[in-house]
């Protein structure tokens, strides 16, 4: 072969490999939430990983164009004329736009707060109130301006909200729990604004109530429903059989008084329903569809009947006696039994060897249609409620179907609970986001009757050893006994390494507290308190992780640990993960060094002022 003919031959390889790659590099459409208009002929998809909004012809079933975001979005609400869509986008300073579905143009915008979701507009089309779920705050804003005229607060990562059709209530799901959790209850809360008075009322759902995604209203105001996992952190983690470990579940909330009345299961007795995620009411206000994230299916309940069963129970044990009932189920019991919706539930499997659909986060119901979005295969499934046997079939792709790369394979993986024996729970039960559901767990790794706070997965792949007490030697180690002696089941070795690139691609959320995205005044006279010599803070919570990999006793141990010595966290994030210390003994940073007098140890903390503790903490939260 001549040298021309291998120079051109190597080029045309080159440019084949090039090529190929380009046509591999497939865009992610990641659907988050789905509108549909009255007339039932436009659905809204919402593709956060796409940063677009597609319009979809439901008659047609395809998509007949996109809007472009100027961000990452978080939600979004439909203007009442259906020609305006209200739009959260952005993390840090944090942005609502109006989107004219007509030309696809930003029209006005303005900043509100950190992670804007939950929006919900008035009836008047003048306001917007929207959850800040990192300022873990709620916004009154102001239309066609975007003023933030109030705010109120949340507890823990206010996530999702509706408001009634009246527009005094405005009901919102906090993520997760903000207790003490090494406590004897810990619970999720939702929070109720009242929009009149700004009086805010937090309602608490049941004891291990946690990953509260989403929320509904039924279509007469009446009641409030919300997904939940119901965790049974209490228990060691020996099993993971009839929900030892984790349930699945909705909570229901009387609207007008503002009242939690129960939370039903959505599991089968020998099959787990992992990670309810979106949930909607039908129009006629008969079916409540929850999409089961984790399993990849949706549920469908009978809401007349379950409101008939539910009402006819007593209260607990003492009604029962007084209204003279014995061996009756009571309404207190109701969150721990399996089978309580038996013949008032149908699940209905979206995956098949024919279909692929993965994690249903949206849907949305028309007549007698659901519309279910499929984050990871970029697809929307549809179910037809009023067929005697509910099958799905796929409505439209979103875009290409994507070929995954190893991190989103990692992240598909984190949340699929079908790795797990009998669907009971995913990684992302215990470690939503890949970071902590703030509740203490027993696990055996290092005995048992010792829980721990669950850790956050950010950086874990950089800072060996992994658990607690530094028993596994690295995260890559805990990865896969934690499929084995967790989820109770065997993965390939691939999906392991997929789960490290999942985990290594995890990156810090910009704090709250930060100036213009930088430090404030105040957050750097804390730093210099954490960097006296003096506190000693350095002597263990080094370089650009702050932490030196080791374990050190600090004088907390508690009355139920086996050891004294503990593994420096990374305090990166550190404002994102209460509560705090190994057994989240305390909510708030304040009281660890003022009640816990954290690193006097190795320092002069009992010196250290109230001030000095102000700052150091004003610093910690904006790492």
């Amino acid at each position: 072969m001549s040298n021309r003919s291998f120079t051109v031959s190597l080029f045309v390889a080159i440019l084949a490999v090039v090529s190929g790659a380009f046509a591999s590099a497939v865009e992610y459409k990641g659907p988050i939430k789905l509108l549909a208009t009255k007339n039932g002929e436009t659905l809204y998809s919402l593709n956060m990983d796409a940063k677009e909004i597609a319009v979809v012809s439901i008659p047609n079933a395809a998509v007949e164009r996109t809007i472009p975001l100027p961000g990452t979005p978080n939600d979004m609400c439909l203007s009442a004329d259906e020609k305006t869509m209200y739009v959260g986008y952005g993390d840090y300073q944090g942005k609502i736009a109006a989107v004219d579905l007509a030309s696809g143009a930003v029209t006005a915008e303005g900043v509100v707060g950190h992670t804007p979701c939950g929006l919900c507009l008035t009836s008047d089309q003048q306001t917007i109130y929207a959850c800040m779920r990192f300022d873990c705050t709620i916004a009154k804003i102001s239309l066609p301006e975007f003023k933030v005229e109030a705010t109120y607060p949340a507890l823990h990562e206010p996530c999702a909200a509706v408001i009634t059709p009246d527009d005094k209530s405005y009901f919102v799901a906090n993520f997760l729990p903000l207790d003490r959790s090494d406590g004897a209850n810990v619970a999720a809360e939702i929070t109720c604004l009242d929009t009149q008075t700004g009086e805010t009322k937090n309602i608490r759902l049941p004891n291990g109530s946690s990953s509260m995604h989403n929320i509904a209203i039924s279509p007469d105001g009446k009641y409030v429903y919300t997904t939940a996992i119901l965790a049974r952190y209490q228990l060691p983690t020996t099993q993971v059989e009839r929900g030892w470990m984790n349930t699945n579940g909705f909570s229901i909330i009387d609207a007008e008084k503002r009242e939690f009345v129960n939370t039903v299961l959505l599991d089968d007795v020998d099959l787990g329903a992992a990670n309810p995620w979106p949930i909607a009411v039908s129009d006629d206000n008969s079916k409540i569809c929850v999409g089961l994230a984790g399993t990849h299916e949706i549920c469908v309940v009978d809401v007349n009947k379950t409101h008939e069963k539910l009402q006819g129970l007593p209260k607990d044990a003492e009604d029962a006696k007084e209204k003279g009932l014995s061996n009756v189920t009571t309404a207190d019991q109701v969150p721990q039994l399996l089978a309580f919706l038996v013949g008032l539930k149908q699940r209905v499997k979206l995956y098949s060897a024919k279909i692929k659909a993965k994690a249903p986060r949206s849907l949305a119901i028309v007549g007698s249609k659901v519309y279910v979005g499929m984050y990871f295969t970029d697809n929307i499934i549809v179910v037809d409620l009023n067929a005697r046997r509910p099958k799905p079939s796929e409505f439209v792709e979103l875009g290409p179907e994507p070929e995954l790369e190893p991190a989103k394979r990692g992240e598909l993986a984190w949340h699929d609970a079908t790795l797990c024996f009998q669907n009971w729970q995913s990684c992302a039960s215990c470690h939503p986001d890949a970071r902590s559901d703030a509740l203490n767990w027993d696990l055996l790794n290092d005995g048992m009757g010792n829980p721990k706070n669950a850790k956050g997965m950010l950086f874990s792949l950089k800072l060996p050893p992994a658990m607690w007490h530094g028993v596994r030697v690295n995260a890559e180690l805990a990865i896969r006994t934690g499929f084995q002696y967790i989820m109770f089941s065997n993965v390939p070795e691939a999906t392991c390494l997929d789960v490290e690139e999942y985990l290594k691609s995890l990156e810090p959320l910009p704090s709250p507290y930060l100036v213009d995205g930088e430090l404030s005044e105040k957050a750097l006279r804390g730093k210099a308190v954490f960097e006296n010599e003096k506190y000693a803070c350095t002597e263990c919570h080094i370089g650009e992780y702050f932490s030196d990999q080791k374990t050190h006793d600090v004088g907390t141990r508690a009355d139920f640990d086996h050891r004294d010595d503990f593994d420096t966290p990374t305090l990166r994030e550190i404002w994102r993960t209460p509560p705090y210390l190994h057994d989240g003994r305390y909510v708030d940073l304040h009281e660890v060094f003022k009640d816990g007098r954290h690193g006097d140890v190795l320092g002069d903390v009992d010196e250290m002022t109230d001030e000095e503790i102000d700052d150091l903490v004003e610093y910690l939260m904006s790492l």
